[in-house]
């Protein structure tokens, strides 16, 4: 299995990861190969010992090549990762989500990864959904699982803040994204170029700071559907700093939006794109 071929799993699993339907609409579309060239999964990881193992057998499925980034775990998360013959990365400290993909998403590139395909440590991120997103992948293009058709097993709390980020996010990035939260996601190499990943802020900020700058740096922003996924097992800390990182993103997004003098042309266009559709497109961007 090269570099960015992937695996379908056989029965209806193999015909739902064949299959992507755009969401809000009926049908489906196929994408038969991912065309982006050499791909590479990352995934950052603190203190998740207990599921880095699996997650990595069950990402080495789909896709050969694997980078993991432990940022500052106190636990095992290191030694069960190495095992398995992974790109590991270690930063002595604890230095943030964002932190960790932009040093994981430079690494790619350095090692001439044409495309990287992002999910969290945690077990929230189906695995047999990576050959959904790269079907759809393309060097023009961020792929973004979406879990806006699926939120019934997602916290109430969480719901509503997804949806409040969501339109912010939507507002500055000019266009309307259903779900600004997922780390599942396939960044293309020449958008990780583009971006001066070491001037990009770090935390909880740089995913949604992100999908503002592939937008209006010309970017198609894709969404696929995927399912709200929380494991069967006792629930970790969260390491989200809901005052203090809200507000980092809030003051990220206000600058952006203050920068273009609150964009009104934009307001309308996911204003319009709430009342026709109540979701996004999957295929066709504004």
């Amino acid at each position: 299995m090269s570099a960015c071929d992937v695996s379908l799993d056989s029965g209806e699993d193999a015909q739902e990861a064949d299959r992507m339907a755009p969401a809000g609409e009926p049908g489906a579309l196929v994408r038969e190969r991912p065309s982006v060239g050499r791909c590479v999964a990352l995934i950052p990881a603190y203190n998740e010992a207990a599921t880095i193992a699996d997650l990595i057998r069950r990402v080495r499925a789909q896709l050969a090549e694997v980078i993991v980034v432990d940022d500052g775990s106190h636990d095992a998360t290191a030694a069960e990762a190495g095992r398995l013959d992974v790109q590991l990365i270690r930063h002595a400290e604890n230095a943030g989500k964002g932190t960790s993909l932009i040093d994981g998403l430079a690494a790619a590139r350095t090692a001439g990864f044409d495309a990287v395909v992002t999910l969290d440590a945690d077990g929230q991120h189906r695995t047999r959904d990576i050959p959904r997103l790269l079907s759809w992948a393309a060097p023009d293009m961020l792929v973004l699982g979406s879990r806006v058709h699926d939120t019934a097993e997602m916290p109430r709390a969480r719901r509503i803040a997804n949806r409040i980020a969501g339109f912010f996010i939507s507002w500055a990035a000019g266009q309307r994204i259903g779900d600004t939260q997922c780390g599942l996601r396939v960044y293309p190499g020449g958008l990780v170029d583009r971006l001066d990943l070491p001037a990009r802020r770090s935390g909880f900020v740089f995913e949604s700071e992100v999908l503002i700058e592939a937008a209006r740096r010309g970017w198609r922003i894709v969404e696929v559907p995927v399912p709200a996924v929380y494991p069967a097992r006792p629930p970790r800390h969260s390491y989200y700093r809901p005052l203090a990182d809200t507000l980092a993103i809030t003051a990220m997004v206000t600058g952006k939006l203050l920068a273009r003098g609150f964009d009104p042309a934009g307001l309308v266009r996911v204003l319009r794109a709430d009342r026709r559709h109540g979701t996004v497109d999957a295929e066709h961007r504004p």
